[in-house]
């Protein structure tokens, strides 16, 4: 439907049983690409609920990869990656829904400055209201008061602000160093030859990759004249929330025994666990006063043991060839 010569953008959708948000993510594709030459790859995630079926039988221009298993975020872009014509690589969420124009918008951004590496778009809820999904890339002052107790202890202190742009207002063109990739439209110029390093399977995979463009001087810009709308995680991570908090501390571990060092890693593992232990015990005080129940601990214990011994809830399947995982890994350095 917009394929041809000299494509301009090649857009990338990891669907997981996320059917009707699927359906209007492509429908808002169909109706707001402008004047842009795409190509669209949606890549289904093993789904159980029809979203397959749906993108073969209503969008026969959408180049469609089907996994009979859930490989994970980092997996399913690598392979959709691996087909990609245009200049630009779009990363986006089937619970988006771009509006018109946005896709165009943010190509021609990129093509006015080649020394731009990558774009994104504002995110609103369905109210309207603009989610902070866009941050900073993770620093020890960012990460204390974000993912300890500090949070709740401090609430909305200054490192918190900071690290989600909460005083940004998005009105103008603003650099930033971790936009989700909810929405995020890169050069593929730059790029290596997998996108994602796969030992982040559905967390920091997206982190991991900000880090490795800012190390080697490439920049991320918001474009206020883009925007779109997110359901805000509809599906795939949201099917197990709470094992997912554990999965994505997890990743952190990994990202900073990547880019900090071991030392730094273990260190930031210890004062997650002894965080963990330190919530763990103020949930059996709820236990105790009759506020939770014993079943309830029981399952909080169980995920934070697994924090502890760094074991995710998430797993590639056994029969899947660990060469291309190898190769994710060595690729980033």
């Amino acid at each position: 439907m917009f394929q041809g010569n000299g494509l301009d953008v090649s857009i990338i959708i990891v669907n997981w049983n996320t059917r009707d948000l699927l359906r209007r993510c492509l429908q808002a594709i169909a109706g707001g690409i402008g004047g842009v030459r795409a190509q669209i790859l949606v890549v289904d995630n093993g789904s159980s609920d029809g979203s397959a079926v749906l993108v073969a039988e209503e969008f026969s221009w959408v180049e469609l990869l089907r996994n009979s298993e859930n490989v994970g975020f980092a997996r399913a872009n690598n392979q959709a990656y691996q087909r990609v014509q245009g200049r630009y690589v779009l990363l986006l969420n089937p619970d988006t829904e771009v509006r018109p124009g946005s896709i165009e918008h943010m190509v021609q951004f990129l093509d006015a400055d080649p020394q731009r590496a990558g774009v994104t778009a504002v995110l609103r809820n369905l109210d309207g209201t603009v989610q902070r999904y866009h941050k900073r890339l993770p620093r020890w002052r960012y990460v204390l008061f974000s993912e300890t107790i500090l949070r709740n202890l401090f609430p909305g202190n200054r490192w918190l602000r900071a690290f989600y742009m909460h005083d940004e207002p998005f009105e103008s063109m603003t650099e930033v160093e971790q936009p989700p990739a909810a929405c995020l439209m890169l050069r593929r110029s730059i790029l290596m030859p997998l996108l994602f390093d796969e030992q982040f399977p559905i967390f920091y995979n997206d982190v991991d990759l900000c880090r490795w463009l800012f190390d080697h001087g490439h920049r991320l810009f918001l474009l206020p004249g883009a925007e779109v709308m997110h359901h805000g995680g509809a599906g795939g991570v949201c099917e197990l929330p709470d094992q997912g908090i554990i999965d994505s501390l997890i990743g952190l571990v990994r990202y900073y025994r990547k880019h900090e060092g071991r030392l730094c890693a273990g260190i930031l593992w210890l004062i997650l666990t002894v965080n963990s232990m330190l919530v763990l015990g103020g949930g059996l005080g709820k236990v105790v006063l009759g506020r939770r129940s014993p079943k309830w601990w029981g399952n909080e214990l169980a995920k934070r043991v697994r924090l502890a011994i760094g074991q995710e809830a998430f797993h590639y399947p056994k029969d899947m060839n660990p060469d291309l995982m190898s190769c994710a890994v060595t690729c980033r350095h």
